[in-house]
């Protein structure tokens, strides 16, 4: 007799990918998303998450406003770049908001410039190279009661 295996649990969304409304579970499907480019729900839905403007959230992803609406308008998708960057967003504000167990103050954390980044705020960092994983390797420190 042949036994089946049944999963007993789901496979959990990539940090920050549900923030974004995306389902990927693996690195390689995250990959797919961002290459083929998020859509613009994707980042409304963070702006809104964070209590962003529209504008603000542009302004960190440094995409122009009239490219943004010019991509709405016609369908388009998000650039591969600017669809990197605001996962790297979502990335560090699902880290930030599971550290401080408050919404509000992990946001304010995020928007708030600190001296371990230079004195740029955590979202402003998260989008330097290799920033995303030191905004959470930050978090983690601070999990463990290590000074940062």
């Amino acid at each position: 007799m042949t036994q089946t295996f049944i999963p007993t649990r789901t496979v959990p969304a990539i940090p920050g990918a549900s923030l974004l409304g995306l389902k990927a579970t693996t690195l390689l499907e995250l990959g797919t998303a961002v290459d083929q480019g998020f859509k613009s729900d994707a980042l409304e839905r963070f702006a809104k998450h964070l209590g962003l403007t529209l504008t603000k959230t542009l302004d960190l992803i440094q995409l122009s406003e009239s490219t943004y609406h010019n991509h709405r308008r016609k369908g388009r998708t998000l650039g591969a770049e600017s669809s990197a960057n605001l996962y790297h967003l979502a990335k560090v504000t699902e880290a930030a908001e599971q550290y401080f167990e408050s919404v509000v103050d992990a946001h304010r954390w995020l928007m708030t410039p600190r001296a371990t980044f230079g004195n740029k705020n955590p979202l402003q960092f998260a989008l330097l190279p290799g920033g995303a994983e030191y905004v959470s390797t930050v978090l983690s420190r601070l999990e463990h009661g290590v000074y940062t």
